[in-house]
């Protein structure tokens, strides 16, 4: 996601030794950086067992100078000089910089704040090279850096280049931020509020498209989710008639009730398509196949019960109280064509 640049590296090396509060530029050939620049720590054989042991010890002073307190900072600081000197004296000091970090830790009675500075900030350096994708150890690093700022000063600007060229997936997790926040608006909202509804799925959708920009998507959950969202019309609420018509949910969202004498006569209509489903019933009567004059209006075409076969039409009404009509209904339906359709799960429950 991220690649360690050539300025990284080279704090990497230069903090661990130090350069005082001073940024001093680091020549050599210990570490080689990517445009073919040598780093040295040392006049000796950096490989050498005595100068790797060393340079371990000075590695493990330097993180607990990194994190002193001005309670213990003597000691620690103490500690990390001396393990510079033995540094100097296992591998060498052509360049002079482990031994300009000893002048400046001096007798280690004052507290050195760039020097700290200096050292959490290679720590985090450190940490980061271990574990390059990792953006909370990159965003530490970034404060880091910016303390160092504060605390010593950036002269040539090679602090603030190295924070500008590092990306922590600040874009990724700003957005990722965003959508859930819009995810959270979006499923408080009320779906019967079609404009509020619509709002915040389209919000919701854009912040998600927003986070595949800058996170990728590599499973495609988000996706999913955006093409589920679809064009954000509110979704459909349930009609008082509801039925399976070849496999097909229908919904007819509206029912009129007309009372003609002893008769309720009942029309559903599916709004969005303009497909109907009329029938009667005589009032207060219930029990099984007690509908008349059922058709089912689809496509304009126009379709009655078919009563033979395996799946003949059937009817079931539990409920007719004058007021509240409810039941079920299925089987086979016809044209005039004979051609069939089969509907399943029918169920009417109207108020009126």
């Amino acid at each position: 996601m991220k690649k360690i640049t050539y300025y990284i590296l080279l704090l990497f090396v230069g903090l661990l030794i130090f350069t005082s509060c001073e940024d001093e530029q680091l020549t050599g050939d210990f570490f080689s950086t990517p445009d073919g620049q040598d780093v040295v720590i040392g006049d000796g054989d950096p490989d050498s067992e005595t100068c790797q042991t060393a340079f371990d010890a000075l590695t493990t002073a330097e993180a607990a100078f990194a994190t002193a307190t001005e309670d213990n900072y003597t000691t620690v600081c103490s500690a990390y000089s001396q393990a510079l000197i033995i540094t100097i004296e296992a591998c060498g000091d052509a360049s002079g910089d482990l031994q300009a970090t000893v002048d400046a830790l001096g007798d280690c009675s004052t507290f050195n704040v760039c020097a700290q500075a200096e050292s959490q900030a290679a720590a985090a350096a450190a940490a980061l090279q271990n574990d390059p994708d990792n953006n909370d150890l990159c965003l530490a690093y970034k404060d880091a850096l910016t303390n160092q700022i504060i605390a010593c000063g950036d002269g040539s600007g090679a602090l603030q280049d190295i924070i500008d060229a590092l990306d922590c997936g600040e874009a990724c997790i700003a957005a990722q931020e965003a959508s859930a926040e819009a995810q959270v608006i979006f499923e408080a909202v009320d779906p019967l509020d079609e404009d509020a509804y619509t709002a915040a799925c389209a919000d919701y959708s854009m912040a998600l498209q927003a986070e595949i920009d800058a996170c990728g998507d590599s499973d495609g959950t988000l996706l999913a989710i955006v093409q589920e969202l679809g064009d954000c019309s509110p979704p459909e609420q349930p009609g008082p008639v509801q039925v399976t018509i070849n496999g097909e949910f229908k919904n007819f969202n509206t029912a009129d009730v007309t009372v003609n004498g002893s008769t309720l006569e009942i029309l559903a209509t599916d709004i969005d398509t303009g497909d109907t489903f009329t029938f009667s019933v005589v009032l207060l009567q219930t029990g099984d196949n007690v509908l008349q004059d059922e058709v089912m209006t689809i496509d304009t075409v126009a379709y009655v019960p078919f009563l033979s076969g395996d799946t003949p039409f059937e009817n079931n009404v539990s409920s007719n109280t004058g007021s509240q009509l409810t039941g079920t209904f299925s089987g086979s339906m016809e044209d005039t064509d004979g051609n069939l359709i089969t509907t399943t799960d029918g169920t009417f429950d109207i108020v009126f």
